[in-house]
């Protein structure tokens, strides 16, 4: 992984190349590897060492850009003339903005923690053998990922910004299995160390212990209770879709024109925050700008969604320091979401439950309508029934078919411990609490 000093003198000789042309350069690099193993033994291990650059030329409303793996003198030379040569045949953009000017940024707990870069293959073997023996006592079968990467990067410009960030990352992902039920569990952390392999072991075997013998239910809506991971998968969409500046100002959100209206239940407040101490966030976007902390809905209110510089200037307001690398179509979006927390615990849902579920996690999530945030996926590794206030048995998967406004107007109960965790699909580390819904739709079984 090359160092923040190596990448600057990168970033400058590149921005030297153009000549007095106004850039743009991003230069990346970064280590990554994993461990992955299936019916409790390891099958593959798997490790990358990645360096990026991408320039961006702007004239006159023209952008060239580039992006090249050889940072050799001749590939960046090579680099810049493909820039260059991109610039002279792509229309002008009228929406093209000046390059930022130099920033300061909110100083930020450091992310990087290098022994989580530079974990081994015989480190992560030991934590998958740790799992194993665990399942061994109740034979049962272990199935998952061990990975950890390290990474950083430097933006920089003509008009003189420099920006720098580095981060780290580990995650232990692991399922237990036996002949018909199955349990899960996740940990990750910056740093490796802090990443709790027992406690994954033992919370997915006693899920799959817990689980056998499962009976099929009728699809229906039910209370359901949904713990961190799955919440996180109903969330991710929103930001995508829904908390998305270009989205908003191009009437494709479902919030587009609410600012101001309730749109969810008066007991939801959610935020983008990258400098709460969970986060570990980023101080600017990949514009360069400032990342602001934004409350996007307040006691079930919209309030706003995240800019970038183009859609804050559509909006007539500052951008909140969301953008993506530019030019970009998608829009901006929050990475740092945290819903906040109540004052209730899992445990305390599942004693108030009559009848409903226990949902550990969701699976293959994605949208049917957007202007409705309508979600439809599957639960998966650990499906409960409750009833008189306890977990009784396992359950059948469902398929479900819902609104997460629906849900959201619809929460009886959110713990008062937050926890990080991520989708199926990534999108950053979201925070959130566990979940009491109510009315919950499932809409058909699936095949186990």
């Amino acid at each position: 992984m090359l160092t923040e000093s190596e990448l600057k003198q990168i970033a400058e000789q590149t921005l030297a190349e153009c000549n007095g042309i106004p850039a743009e350069v991003n230069v990346s690099t970064g280590d990554s590897a994993l461990t992955r193993f299936s019916d409790s033994i390891i099958t593959q291990n798997v490790a990358s060492k990645t360096v990026g650059l991408t320039l961006r030329l702007l004239q006159d409303g023209h952008i060239g850009k580039a992006t090249t793996g050889n940072l050799s003198a001749a590939g960046i030379k090579k680099c810049v003339d493909t820039a260059r040569a991109a610039l002279a045949f792509t229309s002008p953009d009228p929406e093209a903005l000046p390059l930022v000017m130099p920033q300061t940024y909110p100083s930020v707990p450091d992310r990087f923690v290098k022994a989580s870069a530079e974990a081994t293959p015989e480190q992560r073997a030991e934590g998958v053998i740790h799992a194993i023996d665990r399942f061994k006592k109740d034979n049962l079968n272990g199935a998952g990922i061990y990975s950890n990467n390290g990474g950083a990067f430097v933006l920089a410009n003509t008009n003189g910004l420099y920006a720098y960030s580095h981060s780290s990352h580990a995650s232990f992902s692991i399922s237990a299995m036996s002949e018909d039920s199955s349990g899960w569990a996740q940990d990750h952390d910056d740093d490796i160390a802090k990443v709790n392999i027992a406690e994954c072991a033992e919370t997915a075997a006693q899920k799959a212990l817990i689980g056998k013998n499962p009976i099929g239910l009728e699809p229906g809506a039910y209370t359901v209770i949904f713990e961190p991971a799955a919440v996180a998968e109903l969330l991710l969409f929103m930001a995508w879709d829904a908390f998305n500046g270009l989205a908003y100002v191009e009437e494709r959100s479902c919030f587009s024109g609410k600012i101001g209206q309730k749109v969810v239940g008066e007991n939801i407040t959610v935020v983008d925050d990258a400098y709460h101490p969970m986060a570990g966030g980023q101080p600017f976007d990949f514009e360069g700008m400032p990342r602001k902390k934004v409350t996007l809905i307040e006691n079930g209110v919209f309030k706003s969604p995240v800019h970038d510089r183009r859609t804050a200037k559509r909006m007539g307001i500052e951008t909140t320091g969301h953008g993506l690398p530019q030019p970009d179509s998608w829009g901006p979006v929050p990475v740092n979401l945290i819903l906040q927390p109540g004052n209730s615990s899992t445990e305390e849902m599942i004693a108030s439950t009559k009848r409903g579920l226990l949902v550990t996690k969701l699976h293959y999530v994605n949208i049917l309508n957007p202007m409705t945030l309508t979600l439809t996926g599957m639960t998966r590794d650990g499906l409960f029934l409750i009833e008189d206030g306890k977990v009784v048995k396992g359950l059948k998967n469902f398929r479900f078919t819902e609104s997460v406004l629906h849900v959201l107007n619809n929460v009886e109960a959110l713990s008062k411990q937050l926890y990080k965790t991520s989708s199926f699909w990534g999108g950053g580390g979201t925070i959130v609490p566990a979940m009491k819904v109510n009315d919950f739709h499932f809409t058909s079984k699936t095949e186990n």
